[in-house]
Order: structure tokens, then C-alpha cells, then sequence
């Protein structure tokens, strides 16, 4: 497991399961155990937790009258998600000796584990656990926190700490809170595809086919809706006719044509103005990225639902990467990160955002002065089952989401109290790719890109262009017996089967098989066993698939874009469910990241960045959009306020 040393969240399936093994200085069964006067019978006593990737070993020790040591010797835990729990919950248990510790929000398996362990060895002790379960930490009177910096940013994910980063570049002091107890927001759940038009690197993907260049070719078709549209058609147009003549055998792809598929993909909905912002401007912050520390990897993928070949990865942790590498570079800028705080309402003097009042720790009053400007970087509202039906009354209560259990909204509705105007709250969009034990995007073979795979249903049977827009691939899943699919990859996946055992969320390819998470066979038809398909069925679906490769051209759904003939071994089938994934709606902001009130003015001193706000992405968003959104508009939102005039 590779290890990032930082604090971010993920949202995890909750759940406790416990097993202990004999405490190393303790009799064996049938024996009296030696009399203490004390609490505790000192000794070391090790146990086994059960968390998220499963069991770890915990040591607990203990004098006459305390615990006095909690120690991890290894775990699977994921790194910077359950780590921190791990890095955290042990100190803590001993500086306050209680167990009344609560679970980390996104954390909860490894928070829960953790501690039912450290129970279980309290009560091999001669401990009572069940009182350090309700006792409460010494605490002594509460202090308030008031601070003063040029810049607020609210929200510690992928956009926040882009535009905390921006404005300490800019030479502004900063605060930012971040309201649980690790960084990472979305961002860290993300696959970490990043869409930019990359001519060197896309020069090594190979040329698009005839039907691959047909469909983008109707992009210069269609009506205009307005002037700017007609002249991105006209570039577009001209820009392929440049590049057919110059018979190049490498990838077609240009800024027009990633403007139109955004706006296109959104159904025309999304403002221009801001997509084109969103795509002028996506390899240079990139670059910008790569100066801060993100490393990419030369390769170049179409990520589900992104609808070309133009998806950069970075090369450790899928979206953690951003994660390390902002947190990092905030801290050498001086950045002072607030943990547990949260944002709960914006102070306005005269007409101007001046500053944030909030809570630490769930009691301490926290104000913050901002002389120049607050950023609202809060992200969506996916996981506020109750806020997302409001405004999509079609969202059934029992859909998952890929969202951080922290993804509630509060920032929009912060924001709704200054008089905010809102924009495409009802734009709610799902995906085909989540995890059936939680919903989330992790643990599954073919993330690195669609080009590696295919999807089927319970029949064995393929029902969609897995190439296609998000909102109509949910669609075709829902449609299936009980709303279930696999996904069928196999050995020709470089990327994630390549050699060092882990796929690029992280996750050990051999856990996720041994746990039959995924599974894994030599053959098409001892995979379609393993599953319950009829093997001749599957066989008959996966030569059908390759067939389609070889020419091009799928009869059966039209999908265009593929890779190589998935034929070699290993097979993975990984099953895979509908989940609520990204809220386009939110603040509406102009292109220096400002938001706008009622009447479409600006509210002075008040920005916003990445899902929080609304009008760029339309009904649909592309996949790999989100993570140029939200660094776009971050550092749009950080240098522009570091630079606003300070309050007077």
C-alpha cells in the first residue's frame, strides 16, 4: 500500500466486526489470572480489529492504573483515509483515557474498529470498557478563537486548497477550515482523471477511426445557440479539415472540440463563457499543478463518460495525489489549516463578505476576519439525501453515493443567507461505476480508463456504449435485473495489472480477488462461472465485444471509442451498481470565481470554487472535467481574492 503522509477523508462503509486473539501476558484458559491492585492487570495485550480492508493487530498496554500505550505495528488500512485514524485514535485514547472518541466522518470502519479493539483489550485487562465508552474527555473552559487573515477559504478538498495555494502564491495571508477531521473532500474519492488537450502527449495515442471522427463531426452541425457556439463549429470544422490534411497518424483533438463536447454533453445549458475558461485554461493548470507537486504520467485514457482520449492521471493514488501535493505546498506557504471547524455563517459588514463565524470541535465559537475575501469550497450536496430529492424528486432514498458523507451543502446554503443566486440545483448526475457494498468508486478492475473494458448485466449480456454520457449510461443500468452489472477487463490493462499489484485507487488487486470483491480467472468462461453467467453466453457476448474492436464499429450500441481486443489473461469481472455522483448546480459565480447575488451582481468579498457552485458542467458533466473545474476556478478564486482591495 503506498502511503501518503496527510489528512483526507473517504467515505467507507460503516460497520464493526471484531475478533481478539490471546493477550500475549495473560494466562491461558482455566487459569486465574494474577490479582492486581489496581484497574488494570499491567501487561501488553495484543488484539485483532477489524477495519475497512480488513484485520489489523493492535497492542495495547497498560500500568496498574491507565492505559498507557496503543500501538498499530501494520495495517491495510487506506492510506491517508484509515491511517489517519490510526495515526490519531491511539494518542488520544491515552492523553484523555476514554473510548468516547467519535468516528472520523468517511472513517467510520477503521474508527469503529479501532476502538471495539482497544475495548475488547480494556476488558482482557480487567478494565471496565463500557465506562470508558461514556466517559467523557477532561475538558477545560471553552476559549474562543478569533483570527485575522487577508483570505478565508472554507472547505479543504481539491478546490479549497487550490485557492488557499493561489492566494499564499499571491503573497496573502490565510486561513482555511475545514469542518472534519481530514482533508480531501471529493477530491480524494476521485479517480484522478484530468482532462486537458495535450498535443505532446497525445501525440503518442493513436488515431481516432472513421466513426470515432464522424460522430465529432456532427459537433459542427448542429443549430447555434448563440454566436460564440457557431463560431466554436467553425474552429472545430477548421481544425479538423487542418489536421486530415496533414495525414497524421496521431490523435485528433482540439480546444474547440473539448468546448463543444462540454457544452454539448450539458445540453447546451452550461454557460460558454465559462467552459471556455474551463478549457483555455486546463493544461496550464495542470502545469501549474505539476509546479506544486502533482507528478503525471505520460499516459492519456478516456475516462468514463469523458467522451475522448484526453483523461491525465497522476501516478500514485488516484485523486489523493492532488491531496498531498496541495496540503503540502499550502503548509511551505504558511497556510494555517483549521481542523473540525466549521463554516457556519458568513459575517457582511456594509454590503462585503468580511469574514466567517464558525465551531471548532463541535463547541469552541471560532470567528475569522478576512480583510480581503472568503472562498466557498464546501463542495456539493450528493450525500444530503434529503436536499438532492428536493430538488430531483426522481433520486430514490436507497441510491448510494461516491460523495464524502460531509458533501451536505451547507456552503450553498451559507451562501443562500447573503442573498447567493443559485443556478442548476435540479442537474443531479449519476453513475454506472459504483461499488455495491457502499457506492463509492473504489475497488474495481478498469478505472484507468474505458478503453480497457466492457460492461454486461446478470444475463452476460452487454446493454449499453460504455463510451457513452454519464446520465445515459445510468439510465441503461437501472433498466437491467436488479440495476446490477460487471465490468470484464482483462491482462491487455497495462495500467492497473502492472506488476506492482495495486489499481490507481490503491487498492491490492490479490485482497480484492481473495476477499471476492472482483473476480479473477484465466479464462472468459471460468470468469462467467465464477459469476453465475452461462459460459457460452459470455463467451459468445466477449468474442462479439472484440469483434467490434477489431472493426471499429459497435452494431449493437455504437459505441466508437476502444483500445486493444481485450484478449489475454487474467479475466476480472467487477460488479458494479448505480450511485449518485456530482451535483452540477450550486453558486453562481462570473469568470474571476465571484459569486452573484438575486440580480446577478457581485457580493463583494464572497468567491466560490469546484462543486459548490453551478453553471459550468449544464444537465451532464464529462467525466475528468470536475478535477479542471475544481482547480481552475480555485486558483481563479485565490489569486482574486488575494488581490481584492482590503476592507477599508
Amino acid at each position: 500500500m503506498k502511503k501518503f503522509k496527510t489528512l483526507f477523508t473517504l467515505a467507507l462503509l460503516s460497520f464493526v466486526m471484531m475478533a481478539c486473539s490471546q493477550p500475549a501476558d495473560q494466562p491461558s484458559e482455566g487459569e486465574t489470572p494474577a490479582e492486581s491492585t489496581g484497574t488494570y492487570t499491567p501487561g501488553d495485550y495484543e488484539v485483532e480489529a477489524t477495519g475497512y480492508a480488513g484485520t489489523f493487530k493492535v497492542v495495547v498496554s497498560f500500568d496498574e492504573n491507565s492505559i498507557t500505550k496503543v500501538e498499530v505495528p501494520e495495517h491495510g488500512e487506506t492510506d491517508g483515509i484509515g491511517s489517519n485514524v490510526i495515526n490519531d485514535f491511539p494518542q488520544r485514547i491515552v492523553d484523555e483515557q476514554t473510548l468516547n472518541i467519535d468516528a472520523v466522518v468517511g472513517a467510520t470502519a477503521t474508527s469503529e474498529g479501532l476502538l471495539a479493539a482497544v475495548a475488547q483489550a480494556v476488558t482482557e485487562a480487567g478494565g471496565d470498557a463500557e465506562a470508558l465508552k461514556s466517559k467523557e474527555a477532561a475538558t477545560g473552559d471553552v476559549e474562543a478563537i478569533e483570527e485575522t487573515a487577508d483570505v478565508v477559504v472554507i472547505g479543504g478538498g481539491g478546490a479549497g486548497l487550490s485557492a488557499a495555494v493561489s492566494a499564499a502564491q499571491e503573497g496573502a495571508t490565510v486561513i482555511l477550515i475545514e469542518k472534519t477531521g481530514a482533508l480531501g473532500g471529493n477530491t480524494i474519492r476521485a479517480g484522478g482523471p484530468y482532462n486537458a488537450v495535450d498535443p505532446e502527449r497525445q501525440a503518442a495515442v493513436d488515431a481516432a477511426d472513421t466513426n470515432s471522427m464522424e460522430k465529432i463531426k456532427e459537433l459542427t452541425e448542429k443549430e447555434a445557440m448563440n454566436p460564440e457556439h457557431q463560431a466554436l463549429m467553425d474552429e472545430l470544422k477548421a481544425d479538423i479539415e487542418e489536421y486530415e490534411a496533414s495525414n497524421s497518424t496521431s490523435l485528433f483533438d482540439s480546444i474547440a472540440l473539448h468546448k463543444l463536447q462540454t457544452y454539448d454533453g450539458g445540453d447546451y445549458t452550461g454557460h460558454l463563457d465559462l467552459i471556455q475558461k474551463l478549457v483555455d485554461e486546463s493544461l496550464e493548470t495542470s502545469l501549474w499543478m505539476e509546479a506544486n507537486g502533482v507528478e503525471w504520467t505520460d499516459d492519456i485514457q478516456t475516462v468514463p463518460g469523458g467522451l475522448w482520449p484526453r483523461a491525465h492521471l497522476p501516478k500514485n493514488a488516484a485523486g489523493g495525489d492532488y491531496i498531498v501535493a496541495g496540503q503540502t505546498t499550502a503548509e511551505k506557504l504558511g497556510v494555517v489549516i483549521m481542523m473540525n471547524t466549521t463554516g457556519e455563517e458568513l459575517i457582511v459588514k456594509d454590503g462585503r463578505v468580511v469574514g466567517v463565524k464558525a465551531t471548532q470541535d463541535g463547541n469552541v465559537p471560532v470567528t475569522l476576519h478576512a480583510t480581503k475575501g472568503v472562498v466557498i469550497a464546501t463542495g456539493g450536496f450528493a450525500a444530503n439525501v434529503e436536499m438532492r430529492s428536493e430538488y430531483d424528486p426522481t433520486l430514490v432514498d436507497t441510491l448510494p453515493t461516491t460523495n464524502t458523507p460531509a458533501a451536505q451543502g451547507e456552503g450553498i446554503k451559507m451562501a443562500e443567507v447573503v442573498d447567493a443566486s443559485v443556478i442548476g440545483m435540479e442537474f443531479i448526475q449519476s453513475l454506472p461505476l459504483g461499488n455495491p457494498t457502499d457506492g463509492s468508486l473504489n475497488a474495481w478492475m478498469g478505472g484507468s480508463g474505458v478503453e480497457y473494458y466492457y460492461q454486461i448485466n446478470k444475463e452476460g449480456e452487454r446493454f449499453m456504449a460504455e463510451d457513452g454520457r454519464r446520465d445515459t449510461m445510468t439510465q441503461a443500468l437501472l433498466a437491467q435485473t436488479d440495476a446490477f452489472s460487471y465490468v470484464i477487463s482483462g491482462g491487455n490493462n497495462k495500467i492497473e495489472l502492472n506488476g506492482e499489484g495495486f489499481t490507481i485507487w490503491g487498492d491490492n488487486i490479490d485482497e480484492l480477488v481473495e476477499n471476492g470483491t472482483i473476480f479473477r480467472a484465466d479464462t472468459i468462461e471460468e470468469l462467467a462461472q465464477q459469476i453465475g453467467i452461462d459460459p457460452a453466453v459470455l463467451k459468445e457476448t466477449h468474442d462479439r465485444f472484440n469483434g467490434f474492436v477489431e472493426s471499429g464499429s459497435d452494431e449493437d450500441f455504437g459505441r466508437t471509442l476502444f483500445g486493444d481486443p481485450i484478449n489475454e489473461g487474467p479475466y476480472f469481472a467487477s460488479p458494479r451498481v448505480p450511485t449518485v455522483h456530482h451535483t452540477m448546480g450550486g453558486l453562481e459565480i462570473n469568470l474571476n470565481s465571484e459569486v452573484l447575488n438575486s440580480s446577478g451582481e457581485v457580493i463583494e468579498g464572497l468567491y466560490a470554487a469546484g462543486e459548490v457552485t453551478g453553471g459550468i458542467h449544464g444537465k451532464n458533466r464529462l467525466g475528468g472535467n470536475a478535477l479542471v473545474d475544481i482547480h481552475v476556478f480555485g486558483r481563479e478564486a485565490g489569486k482574486n481574492a488575494a488581490n481584492n482591495d482590503p476592507v477599508e
